[in-house]
């Protein structure tokens, strides 16, 4: 009678740990669903990033020139801009 008592008592163990193996799989699979889920979102973003930050294809060597020619011209500019004045040093008193 004690055996069996004992029996039923075991068997309750392994029926609870089958059903709380089955809950710790399917929260397994629900998260590496939603880790697939954001990663294709994510590519997806990068994509959509990449599309819009596409570059003009130079297509001759001149354009190099061209190129090159606007960059010097850029750095001589640069130096003739005016510097940005420098920020006042604030004090505060505290009373």
């Amino acid at each position: 009678m004690v055996q069996a008592e004992k029996d039923g008592q075991i068997e309750s163990k392994m029926l609870k740990a089958r059903h709380m193996e089955a809950i710790r799989e399917a929260r397994r699979q629900e998260a590496e669903k939603k880790a697939s889920e954001r990663k294709e979102k994510l590519d997806e973003t990068k994509e959509s990033l990449r599309k819009k930050r596409k570059r003009p294809e130079r297509h001759a060597a001149g354009d190099d020139d061209k190129a090159s020619e606007r960059a010097m011209r850029n750095v001589e500019l640069q130096g003739t801009k005016a510097a940005k004045p420098k920020k006042k040093k604030r004090v505060s008193f505290i009373e």
